[in-house]
């Protein structure tokens, strides 16, 4: 303790100016080569042009050829269902969404789920839908709603101009004419 109060003692007695001081050196640095001249500056981000790799190996090249081959895979997967769709009466009105996944390459198989559209946004009834079957230009979609022992039945014909158009069957047997209608994104 005695020795560290000599120490400050010490330190305090020093002769110290009263704001930090700029670093002066005592002798001037020497390079060891000659000046390179002045550039004028560096080259900013935006105006670089070139590549900033080389050209690429064999073993990159493979790479980026498989993941290409993937995306196109996977793109060539998703089958023309694929999607949001909507089915509304022949006044308009929206009865139900639709969204369909299929996996065209690996089993040709569908599968989605509904949601009921007649009460707006909110609790309307929705779930999966229970089978879909897809021959040609004939589309069977079926989903049960509730507790029904019987499922609802779209059943859909892909007309000459595209649409689909058909009627729906409910648990009470009661026939509808509806369309059906892929929503775009952005539409």
């Amino acid at each position: 303790m005695i020795t560290s109060l000599i120490l400050s003692a010490a330190l305090l007695a020093q002769d110290l100016p009263d704001s930090p001081q700029p670093y002066r050196p005592t002798t001037t640095a020497k390079g060891n080569g000659p000046v390179a001249p002045a550039t004028g500056g560096g080259v900013g981000v935006d105006a670089y042009r070139r590549d900033y790799e080389g050209p690429k190996n064999s073993q990159e090249l493979t790479y980026d050829s498989g993941i290409f081959q993937a995306y196109a895979s996977k793109e060539n997967q998703i089958g023309n269902m694929e999607g949001s769709w909507v089915v509304t009466a022949a006044d308009g009105r929206k009865l139900v969404g639709l969204e369909l996944r299929s996996e065209n390459m690996v089993s040709g198989r569908l599968e989605g789920a509904w949601r009921s559209m007649l009460a707006g946004f909110g609790m309307n009834n929705s779930g999966f839908v229970s089978d879909i079957t897809l021959t040609g230009r004939d589309l069977e979609v079926n989903y049960f709603v509730g507790g029904a022992r019987s499922p609802t039945i779209l059943n859909l014909h892909k007309d000459v101009d595209q649409v689909w158009r058909g009627y729906m069957l409910d648990t009470k047997g009661e026939k509808t004419p509806v369309v059906l209608t892929q929503v775009r994104p952005g539409a």
